[in-house]
Order: C-alpha cells, then sequence, then structure tokens
C-alpha cells in the first residue's frame, strides 16, 4: 500500500484542524471563530460593535441605528496566516420604519471542512440610551465524506448609554443551546458583557469579559486613537486565548479601510485582517 505523501502547508492545516476541531475539551469546537471585524480585533477583539457601518453588527447589532444609512461591509483573512483555513464576512445593514435590520454571512475553511454562518438581525431604541437586539442564526456544517448538518441558534444583545461618557452591552449567544452533527456536538453558548469608555473625542477604550459556558472567561481590553480626522489605530490584549492585538483604520469620505493583526502567544501563530465597508450617502 502507498502512502499518501502531503506538503508541509497540508501537514500544518491537519494539525490545526485536528486541534481547533476534534479536540473541544482542551481547545476549540465547531463554530467557534469569533466573527469580528478587524477593528474590533485590533482593539482587544471586542465582542460589541465600535463603529457604525461595519461588520461589527454581526457580533453586536444595536451598532445599527434607526436612521442607519444602506452600507455594506467585508472582510477576508487566512486563520493564522495559513492559506487553507480562509476565513470571510460580509454584512449588509440599514434602517426600516425604526427598526435597525442586517444580514451577514460567514464562511470558514477549505474544501475539507466548511462552516457557513447566516445572521439575520434586528434592533429597536427602546427609550433614551437603552437599545434591545435579537438576532437569529442558521449554522451548516460541511465535511467531505462525511455529510452535511444545520442547526439554530439566537442571539439576544442589550446595550445602554450610562452617561455621555460610558456605555455598556450584555449580550447572549445560542440561548437555546443548539447542537449540530450525530455526535450532538454543543454549539457555543457564549455570555459577553463590557464597558466602551470615551474620555475625549479622540479615544475610545474596551473592557470586556466574555464567557463560553466550556471555557474558562477571556478578559479583554483595548483601545482606539484617533491620530487625524481620517486615520486611527488600535491596540489591545486578549487572555484566553492569549493574543496580542494591533490595527489601524482609514476613512476616505463613504469607504473605511480596518486593518488587524492578532499574534497568538500560546500557539505561535499571526492572523491578519483586512476589511472595507461602503455607505451610502443620506
Amino acid at each position: 500500500m502507498t502512502l499518501p505523501i502531503y506538503t508541509r502547508n497540508e501537514i500544518k492545516v491537519m494539525l490545526i484542524l485536528g486541534l481547533v476541531l476534534f479536540c473541544p475539551k482542551s481547545v476549540w469546537g465547531s463554530f467557534e471563530s469569533e466573527n469580528y471585524s478587524p477593528l474590533q480585533n485590533a482593539a482587544g477583539a471586542a465582542p460589541f460593535s465600535l463603529v457604525p457601518n461595519s461588520l461589527g453588527i454581526i457580533s453586536d447589532p444595536t451598532g445599527l441605528t434607526r436612521n442607519q444609512r444602506l452600507f455594506f461591509a467585508g472582510s477576508q483573512h487566512n486563520k493564522f496566516g495559513l492559506k487553507s483555513l480562509k476565513e470571510s464576512l460580509f454584512v449588509v445593514g440599514g434602517s426600516f420604519r425604526g427598526f435597525g435590520l442586517g444580514l451577514g454571512i460567514s464562511n470558514f475553511g477549505n474544501p475539507t471542512y466548511q462552516e457557513l454562518l447566516i445572521t439575520a438581525m434586528g434592533t429597536k431604541q427602546i427609550k433614551d440610551g437603552l437599545k434591545i437586539a435579537i438576532s437569529y442564526n442558521l449554522y451548516q456544517l460541511n465535511i467531505k465524506n462525511y455529510g452535511q448538518d444545520l442547526s439554530h441558534g439566537l442571539g439576544f444583545i442589550m446595550r445602554f448609554n450610562m452617561n455621555p461618557f460610558v456605555e455598556s452591552m450584555v449580550s447572549l449567544l445560542n440561548v437555546n443551546r443548539p447542537t449540530i452533527g450525530k455526535t450532538k456536538e454543543k454549539l457555543p453558548q457564549t455570555i459577553m458583557a463590557g464597558l466602551l469608555l470615551k474620555p475625549s473625542e479622540k479615544i475610545l477604550a474596551q473592557v470586556s469579559l466574555v464567557q463560553d459556558t466550556e471555557f474558562p472567561v477571556s478578559i479583554r481590553f483595548g483601545i482606539i486613537m484617533k491620530l487625524m480626522d481620517e486615520f486611527g489605530i488600535a491596540f489591545g490584549m486578549v487572555h484566553q486565548p492569549n493574543a496580542f492585538t494591533a490595527g489601524a483604520f482609514i476613512n476616505f469620505k463613504n469607504i473605511k479601510l480596518e486593518l488587524a493583526c492578532l499574534s497568538y502567544v500560546d500557539l505561535g501563530f499571526i492572523t491578519y485582517q483586512t476589511g472595507i465597508s461602503f455607505s451610502r450617502n443620506p
């Protein structure tokens, strides 16, 4: 019998998939990727949206407003810097009759293993300073030669302006505790909470806690500094998994470009992410 010959890159991909996808008690399971915009990741993987008209509404639909202009945003990168582990995000959002509405699509994997997530979301301002959002997530898992399966999850998000300088956010992902596959693997049920601090017009800071019920609490913080009217930088840290983050953003009229770099201390890998968004004129 002749054994197949694999390239070094293919071996690295198989090892990562083995750790990430088939050892959920020690590392990650299916659909553990956090669908964050580059700016969110650059600012310490913040679980809430930091700016309007961005991919941030996938994780935090309260970033939509009742007067939201129609916008499109997208991002694509290689997870851990590996070409065979592509991850892409796309979202469209706007407002209709006082509701903020959006639709997002996330795709991760390769021809052998692929995760597809479709998210429909809506938000409403209940009163001054308080917004409530609901998301519906359709999960599709496709493994070559094994088949595919679907699952459904619900999310609930609340965001509150405590004063002109501080916002708070609480989010529950997959409150219905969905499972997927013949083994009934539990999809991530996550509780997120945090504060967005605005000490000045040029500085934003975030402090947040992310608790996947299967893993330890992840503590995160980050800072965004607006150096010029159309340019700024961001940096932060994540504990569990341990990572340093950094990035930048550039605004040009209705177009925004975001860049992020995540350096995973324990894994020794680096993820680079770029994203772009376009908003329609009022």
